[in-house]
């Protein structure tokens, strides 16, 4: 299950009083632990309620030894509820349901208005409340969710306070681009892309969003584009548009996988651009060839990244070690095995499709240097700086030819760095893993698979 969208679309009944506190939610499992609206409930100090509408609830999930307790069962463990749930908070925000709603929307998003007595600041109020009864030195984390107005109020504290965040349809916050370039975590918003309000029609929402923004062609056009229910996923969860194409790859806990995620996104631009390029014209067979090749590394990422992350949740399926329920057994050089291969063949691809990025780069840089040498030979009586000038006139400029075409090869290439770190990380976690359970058991047998 999608624990935040199912968290970004329950957050709603806390309006109406219907998300109580210490609730157990079977379908993920998780504790609500607080809720708010501060139409009628003060955060903190206040000394009243600022009744902007602002609805928040606060769930964390069930540790791994009480997921087959009930909701009475766990209330008469001691402690309750904070020794039966693990140290990973997320804060839900509500979104739309009201004028006052549609004010703070207007006010605080579209005319980037956002003031003392608004609903962004208590947003933010009740995060910083929520960290003092859980705080960071004693090995708390919090993440936020939340759908429309939730998913912009989710992105704006997650934003200031370095939370990480998985939003839907969020609406822009309306923030500096400096507390995006230096946020270390992860800003995630999902939407549809006939969405109005993360289009910007509305509110600015794509266009204020400098994070991971993943459009997804849903079936059917309800509420505009701007319901939760039109997203569907496949038995795995990974989000898939109405052709079944998965387009968001899910880690299965609530999480995005960003890097196969943002991998596919290229792919499936790439193969929108070869369809293009395909009725262009004979001079774009080598283009075609280079985005076609880019493609099958593509996959091979996908496809690798994807068999390591299996391969760890098999290695951790009991808390760490083996799972005897499922069991699973394991033999160190079959499984380090799969791990060398998966890491050879992504640094095959990796090194390939480098060689691809540069050749187009020096390819347009030849191609300049011939045709000027040719404008050259038929402008004798020109000097060099005059042929420049000359041809900058027409907007015939090496920014336009070279520079400016090629910059997309050099983002490339820094991609292509960043998700090997990403891969090489997850590599050598997965081999600390194995040999740790290694040494801890000299008696793994039989196979991984």
């Amino acid at each position: 299950m999608d624990q935040n969208r199912w968290l970004s679309d329950s957050v709603y009944k806390v309006e109406d009083g219907l998300i109580k506190v210490n609730h157990l939610v079977k379908e993920i499992p998780y504790i609500v632990i607080k809720t708010v609206d501060t139409n009628k409930e003060k955060i903190g100090n206040e000394s009243k309620p600022k009744k902007n509408s602002m609805q928040a609830m606060v769930v964390a999930k069930i540790k791994e030894e009480y997921l087959g307790y009930n909701e009475e069962q766990l209330k008469k463990v001691p402690g309750f509820p904070d020794s039966v749930i693990t140290k990973n908070l997320t804060i839900a925000y509500a979104g739309t349901t009201s004028l006052k709603d549609w004010y703070t929307n207007l006010e605080e998003i579209g005319r980037s208005n956002k003031h003392s007595n608004g609903a962004f600041a208590s947003a933010l109020n009740y995060a910083h409340e929520i960290e003092k009864q859980y705080p960071k030195s004693d090995g708390y984390t919090i993440s936020t969710t939340g759908h429309s107005l939730g998913g912009a109020k989710a992105l704006f504290v997650a934003a200031i306070n370095g939370y990480d965040s998985v939003t839907y349809g969020a609406a822009g916050p309306g923030l500096a681009q400096a507390l995006f370039d230096n946020h270390n975590g992860t800003l995630i918003n999902i939407y549809d892309t006939s969405d109005v309000v993360t289009s910007g029609l509305f509110t600015g929402g794509k266009g204020m969003l400098p994070i991971n923004s993943f459009g997804i062609d849903n079936s059917g056009w309800e509420t505009f584009g701007h319901s939760l229910d039109q997203f569907r996923t496949d038995e795995e969860g990974n989000y898939i548009d109405k052709h079944g194409q998965i387009i968001v790859y899910v880690d299965g806990n609530g999480g995005i996988l960003l890097a196969p995620t943002l991998w596919q996104q290229t792919l499936l631009e790439n193969e929108a651009m070869i369809k293009l390029l395909a009725v262009s014209g004979e001079h774009t067979l080598d283009e075609i060839k280079r985005v076609k090749e880019e493609n099958e590394w593509l996959k091979v990422q996908i496809k690798e990244f994807l068999t390591l992350k299996e391969l760890g949740k098999k290695l951790t399926a009991s808390g760490g070690g083996l799972s005897q329920s499922e069991k699973i057994y394991l033999e160190d050089s079959q499984a380090l095995a799969v791990v060398r291969t998966a890491a050879s063949k992504f640094d095959e691809a990796m090194s390939n499709v480098r060689v691809i990025y540069q050749n187009g780069i020096t390819e347009l840089e030849e191609l300049w240097n011939d045709w000027l040498g040719r404008v050259r030979n038929y402008t004798p009586h020109l000097t060099y700086n005059e042929v420049i000038e000359t041809l900058a006139e027409v907007n015939c400029t090496k920014w336009e030819i070279v520079d400016e075409p090629t910059q997309e090869f050099r983002d490339k290439i820094r991609q292509i760095d960043q998700m090997s770190e990403q891969f090489q990380t997850l590599a050598d976690e997965i081999t600390q893993k194995i040999n740790e359970m290694v040494a801890r058991d000299k008696e793994l047998a039989n196979q991984l698979f």
